[in-house]
């Protein structure tokens, strides 16, 4: 039943299209060199072409646009989104077409990401970064300009980072729940918010007591705040579930994010070769390598006491390092 009943009704409103549970494997030479039981929850085996954590939200957001009769997918983000691959690819999976509402410049040569969506049938439209600081109104202005063209669209947040997009997270926390021995320490990324507020929301009603940190890579402590209150905000708006007040810690890190969202030094690159090296884990320089060297750098402060059980959230992206390889060769 778990701690919020009302949950129990929408946890069954999806589709299936993940392969799910994903396995939980442990890191031993990292956990040798960290002083910890360093494990690793492959969240990047979801599936294939649609690999990561947002497919888990877009089980949830699928269903509930295919309850509406929606025909078309809308969604955003940067060029070399995850979340947007991955929404093209359930689209094409599905049979909703797909539109995609990139931030930066139109490669000249598709790759990456990008590559894929455009393999996968989505159209896109492109807007500088100054003009994606308008994204309400693009929003607007694209869903009204289907509409006039016989299309009914559904609109996906960025990240799929809303209430119903973050019940495949708090359904993640139900594979946690059923582990042999709990983890002290569990660590995210922070990109969106939608992860985090799910499997915190999650860890709660499935009476998982491991503490919850996010790693920023974009943005800042306020703005998560902020983000993770709104989603609890829209489940009582929507959903009718009310969380008490003072129900839930927020554990948030901005230190990580570096020169940027999805810029990279030479120094964290070569972490990323590293760990590769080490554990045969390819993390992708956006979201998981700056998440693994906020959690590392928690276990060498002392945050992560010695001996301690931690798992890391690994969401996926591998189509990331592709168009870093310019950066990346020389450091090989």
């Amino acid at each position: 039943m778990g701690t919020f009943p009302r949950l129990g009704a929408l946890l069954e409103k999806r589709f299936t299209l993940a392969q799910l549970p994903t396995p939980v494997e442990r890191l031993d030479r990292l956990s040798e060199e960290l002083g910890v039981s360093l494990y690793v929850k492959r969240d990047d085996l979801t599936e294939s072409v649609a690999s990561g954590n947002k497919i888990r939200k877009l089980e949830y957001l699928l269903y509930d646009a295919r309850e509406k009769g929606c025909d078309t997918l809308i969604t955003c983000g940067g060029v070399q989104s995850n979340h947007c691959r991955a929404t093209a690819a359930v689209a094409a999976r599905m049979g909703f077409a797909c539109h995609l509402i990139l931030r930066g410049e139109k490669p000249a040569i598709p790759n990456g990401n990008y590559l894929v969506d455009r393999i996968l049938g989505a159209t896109t439209s492109f807007y500088s970064r100054e003009e994606f600081e308008n994204l309400h109104e693009i929003e607007r202005n694209t869903v009204a300009t289907l509409e006039r063209q016989g299309h009914k669209p559904y609109l996906i947040p960025m990240g799929g980072s809303n209430a119903t997009g973050s019940l495949g997270y708090i359904r993640m926390a139900e594979e946690l729940a059923g582990l042999p021995e709990p983890f002290d320490f569990i660590y995210c990324a922070l990109g969106s918010g939608g992860t985090y507020a799910g499997m915190m929301i999650g860890l709660k009603h499935h009476g998982v007591s491991s503490r919850l940190q996010g790693v920023a890579v974009c943005d800042d402590v306020a703005y998560f705040e902020a983000e993770v209150k709104r989603i609890l905000q829209e489940f009582e708006a929507w959903y009718g579930v009310t969380f008490p007040d003072g129900l839930f810690d927020m554990n948030f890190d901005d230190r990580f994010v570096g020169i940027g969202y999805a810029l990279n030094t030479p120094e964290e690159l070569k972490e990323l070769i590293r760990i590769a090296r080490l554990e045969g884990l390819i993390l992708d320089p956006v979201y998981t390598l700056k998440t693994f060297l906020g959690m590392t750098r928690q276990i060498r402060e002392g945050v992560v006491p010695k001996g301690a059980r931690v798992l890391f959230v690994h969401t996926g992206g591998h189509y990331g390092v592709f168009p870093k390889g310019e950066e990346i060769a020389p450091l090989l």
